[in-house]
């Protein structure tokens, strides 16, 4: 008897079950199409490659304390998905399957007590994956682009991970092999036009947040309303291997309160104070504990006079897992309107969560009295004639708790910064993609972000996700030709398997 064993979805079959035999075919089932020739043989017109199916031959018996209809039941529970999972077979440590059991799984009565029997798995994309992702990150840079010779130990062509760090302005991103070439920005963008710039006028980025934790004013922000009593403390912790920003201890526990953070925005490189044109991005982390925890972040902006001009809040004021993201501005009374409301459900799952730890992105943009909020995926721009010529002075953020409620287990910031566009200079112009962007061409999911932010829009028309084919290649990396220093550039990929 096999001493293999199969994991799925995270389920060891062993708990069970044990295997007898898995049989796993040499490559995929192979359909070829072909018509008569006039004279001699076939013409060929299609080849396609199928799905894999791997056969799983078992034996089942009572132990453990487990009757033998109980751990039929666990194992259909195991079976019972609509989407291929993660497939672990213990003779291929280093690869993995996305797999799910198809047909019905007979049994043999052996014995009262011993029975067995067979399933398959099928294997829809037809490979193994390795588990882990082979990097790249050693490009030869030469005066036009960054050169990468690759190795694909696998036996079919692989989808490459391609991030590029930009060190510099940049415009202009465009990653060449014999696939085929994706290209993203405008090749043509200048850099040397006289008209005004962007430029970042306070950065606290990853580990760089706790510099800004140092930096900030502590309890005075001007938020969209005072219901809330700033004499909270803010501290950081480190969690998930990054630094992040949380509400250390609220301060009280009768009324609502909050601690505070505050940022004034420095001037520009021109000496101008004050901006109507704004750009902040952050990172946050929104995730409860439990249904019967409460509590807020609001990001707001204020004006030279030290009014609220708009904002942002994420909360949680009802018991159970639905959450709030609010967009509120000034209502030219002293008080504010709520302009739009999202919500969203507070859990570690992508599809209900977008300030999950891995995630947690969001940005504002400002153009004096237009904002854009970016909420899951899409922008939205709202004009609000309250605050027109009204220039924003600081960027305030506050951690808040209700009362004596249990407090959101994970509310934190990790990172923030602030950009001010349109500065009336004369050496250099906006470009697409600012010193320290990250952008990322994922040929895995077919999606192009920047800082985190979904810009598929960027992709120049007629330009196709690239692969990687087995064996030896080279891929070319270009960027604007402007560009003053080469970006950092990393390439990953798993190597797959029929």
């Amino acid at each position: 008897m096999s001493n293999d064993t199969i994991t799925i979805n995270g389920f060891d079959l062993s708990e069970v079950i044990r295997i007898i035999e898995i049989i796993r075919p040499v490559g995929n089932e192979r359909n070829i199409t072909t018509n008569d020739a006039p004279l001699l043989g076939v013409n060929l017109q299609e080849v396609r490659t199928g799905a894999k199916i791997i056969k799983v031959k078992f034996a089942m018996q009572e132990r453990n304390g487990m009757t033998l209809e109980q751990a039929k039941h666990t194992l259909a529970g195991v079976f019972n998905t609509s989407e291929a999972v993660k497939v672990i077979i213990s003779d291929e440590p280093d690869k993995y399957y996305m797999g799910l059991v198809t047909g019905s799984v007979d049994m043999d009565n052996v014995t009262r007590w011993f029975q067995k029997g067979e399933f398959e798995l099928l294997i829809p994309d037809g490979v193994a994956h390795s588990t882990t992702y082979r990097l790249f990150d050693n490009g030869t840079v030469s005066s036009d682009k960054v050169t990468f010779n690759l190795i694909n130990d696998g036996n079919i062509p692989a989808f490459p991970v391609v991030t590029v760090r930009n060190n510099a302005e940049n415009g202009y991103i465009g990653i060449v092999n014999t696939s085929g070439a994706l290209e993203v920005g405008d090749r043509e963008e200048a850099d040397t036009e006289k008209v005004k710039q962007s430029e970042l006028l306070f950065d606290y980025r990853d580990s760089k947040i706790t510099t800004g934790l140092s930096a900030a004013t502590k309890n005075v922000a001007i938020l969209n309303d005072t219901t809330q009593n700033l004499k909270g403390t803010i501290g950081s912790v480190n969690w998930q291997g990054r630094p992040h920003l949380f509400l250390q201890s609220p301060g009280g526990t009768t009324g609502n309160n909050a601690g505070s953070l505050t940022w004034n925005i420095p001037a520009d490189s021109s000496g101008a104070t004050g901006s109507l044109n704004d750009y902040i991005w952050w990172r946050q982390v929104f995730w409860l504990g439990a249904a019967n925890q409460y509590g807020f972040i609001k990001l707001t902006v204020s004006d030279e006079q030290g009014r609220f001009l708009y904002g942002v809040e994420t909360f949680k004021r009802y018991n159970g897992l639905g959450c709030e993201y609010n967009f509120m501005a000034a209502d030219g009374k002293g008080g504010y309107n709520m302009l739009k409301k999202w919500t969203f459900t507070g859990t570690h799952l992508d599809s209900q969560n977008p300030f999950n730890e891995p995630r947690g992105w969001s940005d504002l943009k400002r153009n004096d009295d237009k904002v854009t909020v970016f909420w899951w995926g899409s922008y939205n721009t709202f004009t609000i004639p309250e605050i027109k010529g009204r220039k924003s002075a600081k960027i305030h953020v506050a951690f808040g708790a209700l009362g004596n409620k249990p407090l959101v287990t994970r509310m934190y910031l990790d990172s923030i910064f602030y950009r001010k566009d349109f500065v009336a200079v004369t050496k250099d112009i906006p470009n697409r993609y600012p010193i320290g962007s990250n952008v990322v061409l994922n040929s895995e999911n077919d999606t192009v972000t920047v800082d985190g932010l979904e810009r598929i829009v960027d992709i120049v028309h007629g330009s196709t996700f690239l692969t990687i084919p087995p064996g030896n290649s080279t891929l070319e990396v270009y960027s604007s030709s402007w560009v003053k220093t080469k970006p950092t550039i990393k390439v990953e990929f798993e190597e797959r398997y029929l």
